[in-house]
């Protein structure tokens, strides 16, 4: 319901962020900080299977190898311990060899390998010590009848032909050789930092996830809102992507259901994964806050100014098209209207962002004062895995984030599947957000 709006709180902690935050008491920063802190479960962990490992992804190239990857708010996954005895086969491997100069003997005269497997056969193979010179080959022909003599050199070969059954073997050193492919990860781009301020010094992108709940307060409810925004530090610019509440998605031990659905199910950590799964990327932080405390955020700037592209009426609350200044009330009925607007959902979501925006800059006004007492005043709406300090170090590293901003829209179709409307988007679709994104 007040799907951007409840994001745009967060923007009030980055944007605000932009000027006195920087200034603000450490008593009382601290203070707030204690207050919306709150970390999801898996913080810190590798990612679950069937996050960040779908097959949607599988065959799209690789990362750029000049650039680190950020794992967001996951550790990296601990390496199967086949790469290393991978690796320790692939020097054993040197042993097979001689097993199959073993077998090749047949070809060539190196009886010496052979004498090797002559355990088995013993008989045969004892004659070969005694045959490496030429008389030997002449002494093998007796045993077969005369016609053997023209071709003494070819009954060796039948007589160690049913050794073969240990060729078999040879397969054995090709499934090793694929060990070779390990020295790919040594192109692949390293990892960022573990910890975020760390990595803010890197030119890694940064995801960060805004959950806007359809309640008055946390907890409950459904995420009416859900906004990506992916800081690249090398284009300097802002990414919003905008995920429709209503897209299909297949929860753990839920199946299929709309992706805000997730909130009811799990909360704040579930709905995280819900997009982390759906875009298969990670993501390195979150921030949900509910719909009263969207609505006193606008309040307390003053409100927010849009510029309405129709006529529409919602919740008694009327628009006309042109700049128009809008309270908290108002601001929730213009990003909540869909069924007028033309484009449906994706209409909403513009709504929604272009409210986020001019929030963002009526928070880069305010003064330090203004925005302490802000802040102490969603403590109860707002929670987040940011720090204080982390706030502080992205505005002052990512100045650009109300400067140059760019949208993605997620494609796809509406349809009605069991009675339910969906909207459905296409593997392809996922492909080209993650690629975008990435």
């Amino acid at each position: 319901m007040s799907r951007r709006w409840l994001t745009a709180i967060l923007l009030l902690v980055l944007a605000a962020g932009g000027g006195g935050y920087l200034y603000l008491s450490h008593e009382r920063v601290s203070a707030v900080g204690q207050a919306v802190y709150h970390e999801l479960d898996g913080d810190g962990l590798p990612p679950p299977p069937g996050v960040l490992d779908d097959p949607a992804f599988a065959d799209l190239p690789p990362p750029d190898p000049s650039r680190p990857v950020s794992l967001g708010r996951y550790l990296p996954p601990e390496r199967p311990a086949t790469p290393q005895p991978q690796s320790a086969p692939a020097t054993a491997a040197p042993q097979p060899v001689p097993e199959t100069a073993a077998k090749s003997p047949p070809s060539k005269p190196p009886a010496p390998p052979a004498a090797a497997p002559a355990p088995p056969e013993s008989p045969p193979r004892s004659a070969p010590p005694v045959a490496p010179p030429a008389p030997a080959p002449a002494k093998t022909d007796p045993p077969a009848p005369a016609p053997a003599a023209p071709a003494p050199r070819e009954a060796p070969q039948p007589a160690q032909t049913p050794a073969p059954p240990l060729p078999p073997a040879e397969p054995a050193p090709a499934p090793v050789g694929p060990a070779p492919t390990l020295p790919a990860p040594a192109s692949a781009p390293p990892v960022a930092p573990r910890w975020f301020n760390d990595r803010l010094e890197t030119t890694a992108r940064l995801r960060i996830l805004l959950m806007g709940t359809d309640q008055e307060e946390l907890g409950s409810g459904r995420a009416d809102v859900l906004l990506v925004l992916m800081l690249d530090p090398v284009a300097r610019e802002l990414t919003l992507l905008s995920v429709p509440r209503d897209t299909r998605v297949t929860l753990p031990e839920h199946g299929p259901a709309k992706i805000n659905a997730a909130y009811a199910y799990g909360g704040a950590r579930l709905q995280t994964e819900a997009v982390e799964r759906f875009l298969g990327l990670p993501m390195d932080k979150y921030v949900e806050i509910s719909q009263g405390g969207f609505r006193r955020a606008i309040d307390a700037v003053g409100g927010v100014t849009v510029n309405p592209p129709f006529a529409f009426t919602l919740d008694g609350q009327s628009f006309a098209p042109g700049p128009v200044r809008l309270s908290g009330e108002q601001a929730l009925a213009y990003a909540r209207m869909r069924k007028e607007d033309p484009r449906g959902d994706l209409g909403r979501n513009a709504r929604q962002q272009e409210v986020i925006r001019s929030l963002m800059r009526e928070l880069g006004k305010r003064s330090t004062n203004e925005l302490q007492a802000l802040l102490e005043q969603l403590q109860g709406d707002l929670r987040t895995n940011f720090s204080p300090s982390e706030v502080v170090r992205l505005r002052t590293r990512h100045s650009y984030l109300t400067e140059r901003q760019r949208t993605e829209t997620v494609r796809g179709a509406g349809r009605t599947i069991g009675g339910t409307w969906y909207y459905v988007v296409p593997g392809s679709e996922r492909r080209r957000l993650h690629l975008a994104l990435r």
